[in-house]
């Protein structure tokens, strides 16, 4: 009787063990042929474990068993040979010719041990020197998983060796008594579920413990709390069931109505138990304390921080509070940020009807805390029971208020303010790692905040940008709209009387007109105008650009040439017309002040193969090549001084490469100066420049 006894649970427990296994394997994601082998095992290990059992409980015949147990083994055995390998395929990883023939042997004897279920073929002694064999074969694959494993990794395949090195070791000596003796000695196959039983363990530490094959099996607190939860509620209802039974034994005539009274009020004391917040927290700070090395696990911590400071729904503030709330179940908090020398509150959680007192111990307790870094327990401080770094007087401190603890929001390069807390329903007393998790969230909050408030002065500070570079191009087009109107005045002394002069100035005032009716436009607008974009010719372009340069010396000369045989005089440019023109003028304008009025500018176009060239050259004061490099396309910096705002070739950098093309610059110091713009016939989507 002992003995079926003992049997059933060993087979119960090994058959559970592997259910278990077989659970903690689906919480893992990356797949491996060990993990699917991991699998196989446990479904053997089930099969195995209810063929054992009900064998003494229904009776079966010894042939079932053998079966499943023979399945099993080649099972392990295929898990401990793939181990050897990296390969991810059954025929990769099984590639030694003793592997291949003893993985054979092993098929041959389940397959003989299935017909032995329908066809009593062969006699049962042989069967059992069959397993006997497949115990050797399973100690033989231990022996090489583990003498060929390399040495810095045999702690990680050495509870998997142990486990099966037993469990196929009991085999073998169950096997080899029954072959010797002509018998299987009851206790001793009994015994074969509790061997099983501590097996699994082993066999779950390796599958932690081993990276490549992908089930680093991970227990999660939240499990052990629910099943925690689920074993305590079992434990409870199955002593209500034994006490209500012996009440209705007990009670005789009043008997059920005392066993209905009495399921009914544990019933009651049984809801209100489980749905105890008081209760909950309770049973986690006491897994917490006597399952767990560490109070806290603080990779999922950090995931939920991480999530709850990536909500955009609330403010940075509310997330930096309940980021700090979260981990310690606080039921009130708020935060203060300094601004000013003062602490202002910018979050609270359930304290609307406290910030009066939360002033108050705000201006006691925040400079303090901040300074020193000093998490401060309030209670203990007025108790005296705590030592600070520095001296508060307790008596101003308000007494009626919901905080507990003052925690700084700091670090060297963060936003400075602190938290208020109530008191922690995570655990039962704050201890150095609670102060440790505070610190560290709050200086990762403190640098959070701190990018924050960056971001917003960086804002602030690209709309000033952006103001002033408006303002800058502005003033550039309201510079040459005024040297325009100067040269008209300069001119008039002369030609008044010129008919044509006439023409050519009502027609230059009209276009200063537009312009800046244009530039007042975009002031009122608060930014640039788009580009006009349209089809613009060229050389016509430049044609104009150099009559308009021509009223100043050295008047420029245009010249054409063409390695192809088209003409470039039809070829076309799709961008804004007046900044092209613009562009130009400003080019061939410096190439006139750096040359004397004796010297020559000349404009050159031409049609190469994938780009349209414009060059300017002249023969003036030239530049050096650091000029070049460090100043010549640096904003507003000019050699002009109050003459000029030193945006002109900063700006007509930009606009060619926003065209796709590029500027070269070729100077030398008392010869002369060529621009090289270069302007894509085409670009990677459409043609730029065409016919």
């Amino acid at each position: 009787m002992v003995n079926i006894l003992v049997s059933n649970l060993g087979f119960a427990f090994s058959g559970i063990g592997f259910v278990f296994l077989f659970l903690l394997l689906l919480t893992t994601k990356k797949q491996s042929l060990q993990k699917k082998l991991l699998y196989l095992i446990c479904f053997f290990g089930v099969v195995w474990s209810l063929t054992s059992y009900s064998q003494f409980t229904a009776q079966w015949g010894i042939a079932p068993v053998l079966l499943a147990e023979s399945c099993l083994n080649i099972a392990l055995f295929l898990l401990l040979t793939s181990s050897l390998s990296n390969h991810q395929t059954l025929n990769r990883a099984i590639t030694s010719s003793i592997q291949r023939g003893l993985l054979a042997a092993l098929l041959i004897m389940a397959s003989l041990a299935a017909i032995r279920m329908f066809s009593p073929i062969l006699n049962l002694k042989l069967f059992l020197l069959f397993h006997l064999g497949q115990a050797i074969i399973g100690l033989w694959a231990t022996e090489q998983l583990y003498r060929r494993t390399h040495r810095s990794e045999t702690w990680a395949i050495k509870p998997l060796c142990l486990g099966l090195g037993v469990f196929f070791a009991y085999h073998f000596a169950l096997y080899s008594d029954a072959l010797l003796t002509s018998s299987i000695e009851r206790g001793f196959w009994v015994g074969r579920g509790w061997i099983a039983v501590l097996a699994i363990p082993l066999i779950l530490l390796t599958a932690r413990r081993v990276s490549n094959w992908g089930s680093r099996v991970y227990v999660s607190r939240e499990v052990i709390y629910h099943s925690t939860l689920l074993l305590v509620a079992g434990g409870y209802l199955l002593i209500m069931a034994i006490a209500g039974y012996y009440l209705k034994i007990q009670g005789q005539a009043w008997g059920s109505l005392a066993q209905s009274l009495f399921f009914a009020l544990s019933g009651i004391v049984f809801a209100s138990l489980f749905l105890s917040e008081s209760f909950r927290n309770n049973l986690k700070v006491f897994i917490t304390k006597h399952f767990f090395a560490n109070k806290y696990e603080y990779r999922v911590e950090w995931m939920k921080v991480a999530e709850l400071l990536d909500n955009q729904d609330n403010s940075p503030y509310d997330s930096a509070l309940q980021a700090m709330v979260r981990p310690f179940g606080c039921e009130q908090a708020l935060l203060a940020i300094q601004e000013n020398n003062k602490f202002k509150i910018k979050a609270d959680y359930q304290t609307a009807d406290n910030h009066s007192e939360a002033q108050q111990l705000l201006s006691h307790l925040a400079n303090p805390a901040v300074e020193h870094q000093w998490i401060i327990d309030i209670p203990q401080l007025k108790s005296g029971g705590e030592k600070t770094p520095f001296e508060i007087n307790t008596l101003e401190l308000p007494t009626n208020h919901p905080f507990y603890y003052v925690v700084p929001l700091t670090c060297s390069t963060g936003v400075k303010g602190v938290y208020l807390l109530s008191r922690p329903t995570s655990t039962d007393r704050l201890n150095w790692e609670d102060r440790d998790l505070m610190r560290a969230i709050s200086m990762q909050l403190s640098v959070y905040l701190n990018v924050y408030h960056t971001n917003q002065k960086l804002a602030e500070s690209r709309q000033f940008d952006t103001f002033n570079r408006m303002s800058a191009f502005l003033v550039h087009d309201l510079k040459n709209v005024i040297a325009q109107l100067q040269l008209i005045n300069k001119n008039a002394v002369k030609h008044r009387h010129n008919p044509e002069f006439v023409d050519d100035a009502f027609e230059t005032v009209e276009s200063a007109v537009g312009r800046l009716n244009k530039v007042l436009h975009q002031l009122n607008n608060k930014r640039l105008e788009k580009q006009q974009t349209q089809s613009v010719n060229i050389i016509d372009t430049l044609q104009t650009v150099c009559e308009h340069r021509a009223v100043s010396l050295p008047k420029p000369t245009l010249q054409f040439n063409s390695t192809s045989n088209e003409s470039v005089t039809y070829y076309h440019l799709s961008t804004d017309a007046d900044r092209l023109r613009n562009i130009f003028g400003h080019l061939i304008q410096n190439a006139q002040d750096a040359t004397p009025q004796k010297g020559e500018v000349t404009v050159k176009a031409e049609l190469k193969p994938d780009y349209f060239v414009i060059a300017i050259e002249d023969n003036g004061t030239g530049m050096s090549q650091d000029f070049i490099e460090s100043r010549l396309f640096k904003p507003f910096d000019t050699t002009k001084g109050n003459a000029g705002m030193g945006i002109g070739a900063y700006d007509a950098k930009q606009f060619i490469e926003d065209l796709g093309g590029y500027i070269e610059v070729d100077s030398t110091l008392g010869k002369g100066t060529r621009f090289q713009v270069y302007l894509p016939t085409i670009n990677e989507n459409q043609t730029v420049i065409e016919k």
